[in-house]
């Protein structure tokens, strides 16, 4: 779960898979925690809580060259593979299934699965999976039988955004992550990442409320 304490501190960090995600798993004085241990904290210890977020548009990118891309591309298929569940939830719109089609076909749809193609797939199954999730679900999950409300509102964490040089060395003050350190990095998946107002529009109605709320800009085609 994308929930961390801060070592020997009453600190909280709240963030989303594709959002330094790994990069914190990494980080010696990180403790990951389930859910259900920091819903504990919160209410109990009263910790200073720590938001880090990303530009939608960049995150629906960097989902799209990890799990379409660089995993396929990487896989070694001379032995059992098992797809992570944020592809399998992509499988049954693509007319995929892991008992069906080998692993060689999968790798060669997930690769040749554009952008585009992509972010219309996405329409249809955001909700499915905590990497597509917007990144505002997390402090009330619409689709959680069990501990949908975290036990903090969003206006009383402090929010930074990744992309902002500022926003993080101020994070690296307060936690001491050094924001310098990449980890799962998908820098070399090089193709068209541009879009088409279609493609705006889709991401805008999946991700409207954290534009919103994180202070996104959003795109426009004229």
């Amino acid at each position: 779960m994308p929930f961390f304490k801060i070592n020997s501190e009453n600190k909280i960090i709240i963030t989303n898979f594709k959002v330094m995600f790994t990069s914190f798993k990494r980080t010696e004085n990180f403790t990951k925690l389930k859910r259900s241990e920091a819903s504990l904290r919160l209410k109990l210890c009263r910790p200073t809580v720590y938001f880090t977020v990303r530009d939608p548009y960049q995150k629906a990118i960097s989902f799209y060259k990890d799990k379409f891309q660089k995993i396929p591309m990487n896989a070694d298929l001379s032995k059992p593979f098992k797809w992570e569940k944020p592809q399998r939830i992509f499988f049954p719109l693509m007319n995929l299934s892991v008992t069906e089609n080998s692993a060689e076909e999968i790798k060669q749809a997930l690769i040749n699965t554009s952008f585009e193609s992509f972010i219309g797939l996405l329409a249809k199954c955001y909700h499915l999976d905590e990497h597509i999730n917007p990144q505002h679900w997390i402090f009330n999950h619409p689709k959680y039988c069990f501990l949908k409300k975290l036990g903090v509102d969003i206006e009383n964490v402090a929010i930074f955004r990744i992309e902002d040089s500022a926003d993080m060395a101020e994070f690296s003050s307060q936690t001491g992550f050094d924001f310098s350190q990449k980890a799962n990095s998908t820098t070399g998946i090089n193709k068209d990442y541009s879009m088409s107002s279609k493609m705006l529009d889709t991401l805008h109605s999946i991700y409207d409320k954290d534009f919103e709320y994180f202070g996104y800009e959003k795109r426009s085609i004229h």
